[in-house]
């Protein structure tokens, strides 16, 4: 075989050699990647299971811990107000004397005005805690009842102001949005002392803001930030996220405190 030959055919065989090298490298490194990039999905599914989990077993927690707020207010309010109205009522009725003449007229127009008055609170209480009539009245009816519920304690002074020109939410974000006011109104009047509660609503085209605010004893907001329990600030949290609204609380002691809530126009 001529030396020639014999060179060319090594050369071939050293390029073929080569070549396989490279092409196997290269299919490793493709396996390799591949295989890396199956596990990272893989771990980013499980993760985002697990996230998701942890999340939804945390709205649950929620949920059943405002129900059982919800049936806290609803007895006290029952207890408080409705029922004291009624007693009133009663007691009108007990003393009632038929041969009184314009006293007897008296005790009855009062009693009549003060069964009238339990049937609004209680309709409003109502009001205040069914979705489907929160979405007819609209956010800032829907607050004003419950701001009238609270007042008619005789404990707050409460104030409403709107700034802007209103504009239509979302029904889901409205009804998140009084749930977080009545989580607020809620720590208020159990925890604050407060005497007055103010709600601002501010329409802005980049935003909607709503701001909550009393004049109690306030609180130490970083040791809230610490503790996050009961149905307070995690809970708010939680359901701010839930339409990506922003959510913030700012107190101090002796200084009341305030609660901020966001919601980007783009989540209107």
């Amino acid at each position: 075989m001529p030396e020639d030959f014999r060179d060319i055919q090594e050369g071939i065989s050293r390029y073929v050699k080569i070549g396989t090298t490279i092409f196997l490298s290269m299919a490793a490194l493709f396996i390799f990647f591949i295989s890396t990039s199956i596990q990272r999905r893989r771990k980013m599914l499980s993760d985002q299971k697990f996230m998701k989990a942890e999340f939804e077993n945390s709205l649950l927690q929620t949920q059943i811990e405002i129900q059982e707020q919800t049936l806290r207010t609803i007895s006290q309010e029952i207890h408080d107000n409705v029922g004291q109205v009624l007693s009133l009522a009663k007691l009108n009725l007990n003393t009632l004397d038929i041969e009184e003449g314009v006293n007897k007229e008296q005790k009855i127009e009062s009693s009549i005005q003060l069964v009238g008055k339990a049937i609004n609170d209680l309709r409003d209480l109502s009001r205040s805690l069914n979705g489907d009539k929160i979405a007819d009245l609209g956010l800032q009816d829907a607050i004003d009842k419950e701001l009238k519920i609270i007042q008619n304690t005789g404990q707050f002074m409460t104030h409403s102001f709107i700034c802007g020109e209103p504009y239509q939410l979302l029904p889901q974000n409205e009804m998140v949005l009084f749930r977080i006011v009545q989580e607020s109104l809620n720590n208020i009047v159990k925890h604050s002392k407060a005497k007055n509660i103010r709600i601002e609503m501010l329409y802005e085209k980049a935003s909607f803001k709503m701001i909550v605010n009393d004049d109690g004893e306030g609180f130490d907001a970083s040791l809230l930030e610490a503790t996050e329990t009961g149905i307070g600030l995690t809970n708010m949290k939680n359901r701010a996220s839930l339409i990506g609204a922003l959510f913030s609380i700012q107190s101090s002691p002796g200084e009341g405190s305030s609660v901020f809530i966001q919601l980007p126009h783009e989540n209107i």
